[in-house]
């Protein structure tokens, strides 16, 4: 909980606008420090103010009372230091304030930077997101619409079920793709070399894409790079039994980390509160008992601990927990005697088209899609209109029933669709 102090403070008031969309962070005396390193009391003031959705820098200088010129220097200033990202959409300059993950806590630490202490932010990182439990509990067990989901090892796939594998589950086609590509230092393991628990796993290896790529290559936060550097680096990951880990759309991917189970918190959070079955592929290892030699390779590379030996005599056998495996293929390829099967889910993990998809369908599953849709808070019919709709996604039927009855199917995706279409 926040502490008296902080109330209504210009920190205060950005963590209120950060709770507004669905990937937001719990108030806590550690997450105001944070801020305070990453950005000024005044910056924090103007943050809080922006909209939720993308703007231009004319609405943030009616917002903030400024001329457009200013606006745009204090936009281009944040910006410049990953607080915002900067978009060119349609010619036009637009811009949006990242959620904290993916967002702006990891940009603040995908390089060698001297203008901010690192090593005290690492250390309030481990604090407020791994030694604690509100953040990611927040983050990835509300809802069945997670912020990213793991990409199977392709290398691993058999051959018969290659034609299961569709574009957008192959890592690959993001990077064949990406209209931008750029390669950062892993925010995980930066953090836990700070800390001093640091592995020996690539560090320069953290992927983007698209538009997010574009704006931290602009910025000097990631490193451009062409198609055939990513897909070495993939294998490098592959090599060294890293777990792929993006953005759970299907096109635009803007992110793939690649995972070790000691740092990386997706993959601790996974173990720790149970969510593999909201974030894992389309795929599930399971093992042949009558091929398994009982080696215990398999449990011992397994990233998740989904993988146990059981059974009578002095032969344990490999079993697979099913709803902890999160079908990232990474053990496969260690079995000896081939006895795990990495096969296609029987159920299909619904995956939202876009990031815009994605947001809509997590804000309501959270009870926030009122404030997606009224952004603009000024006008009190928008503010009635927002609690009204509010009351209704609180309502544990309907909240329910629009998360699965229509955000889940084709409907929300045909409306952006149109509004994309309408807007060309």
């Amino acid at each position: 909980m926040a502490h008296n102090h902080t109330h209504g403070s210009p920190y205060s008031r950005l963590t209120e606008r950060l709770n507004r969309f669905p990937q937001g962070a719990p108030a806590s005396k550690l997450l105001f420090d944070i801020l305070k390193i990453l950005m000024t009391e005044k910056e924090a003031g103007l943050m809080a103010q922006l909209p939720i959705k993308p703007f231009r820098a004319k609405q943030a200088a009616e917002i903030w009372k400024l001329s457009e010129c200013d606006a745009q220097k204090v936009l281009d200033e944040l910006a410049a230091r990953a607080l915002l990202v900067d978009i060119e959409q349609d010619g036009e300059q637009m811009y949006a304030v990242p959620p904290p993950m993916a967002g702006f806590f990891e940009f603040s630490l995908m390089r060698v930077r001297e203008d901010i202490d690192q090593k005290t932010l690492s250390e309030l990182f481990q604090q407020y997101i791994t030694v604690e439990e509100d953040f990611m509990k927040d983050l990835v067990c509300n809802g069945e619409i997670q912020m990213g989901r793991i990409f199977p090892q392709e290398p691993q796939i058999p051959d018969e079920y290659a034609l299961h594998v569709l574009d957008y589950e192959r890592a690959t086609n993001v990077i064949e793709t990406a209209s931008h590509i750029g390669v950062s230092m892993c925010y995980c393991r930066h953090k836990a070399l700070h800390n001093g628990t640091v592995c020996d796993a690539p560090m320069d290896i953290c992927m983007t894409f698209n538009t997010t790529a574009a704006t931290l290559i602009k910025h000097g936060h990631a490193r451009q790079i062409d198609v055939t550097e990513c897909k070495d680096l993939l294998q490098q990951a592959y090599e060294h039994d890293l777990v792929q880990f993006g953005e759970n759309v299907r096109r635009n991917v803007n992110f793939i980390c690649n995972c070790c189970s000691c740092c990386c918190e997706a993959l601790l959070a996974i173990k720790r509160f149970g969510v593999a079955q909201t974030i894992c592929s389309n795929f599930i290892t399971k093992a042949d008992s009558d091929k398994c030699i009982g080696c215990g390779k398999c449990k011992n590379i397994c990233p998740v601990e989904a993988i146990e030996m059981a059974g009578e005599g002095q032969v344990k056998k490999a079993v697979v927990d099913e709803k902890k495996c999160i079908g990232c293929g990474v053990c496969v390829k260690h079995c000896p005697s081939k006895a795990l099967i990495f096969e296609p889910r029987p159920n299909r993990m619904i995956t939202p088209l876009d990031t815009a998809h994605r947001v809509v369908a997590m804000a309501t599953e959270r009870g926030l899609l009122q404030e997606l849709i009224f952004d603009n808070k000024v006008l009190f019919s928008h503010r009635l209109l927002a609690g009204v709709l509010g009351s209704i996604l609180r309502m544990p039927g309907v909240k329910r029933n629009l998360a699965q009855a229509q955000l889940k199917s084709r409907y929300i995706e045909a409306l952006i669709t149109k509004h994309a279409q309408s807007q060309a």
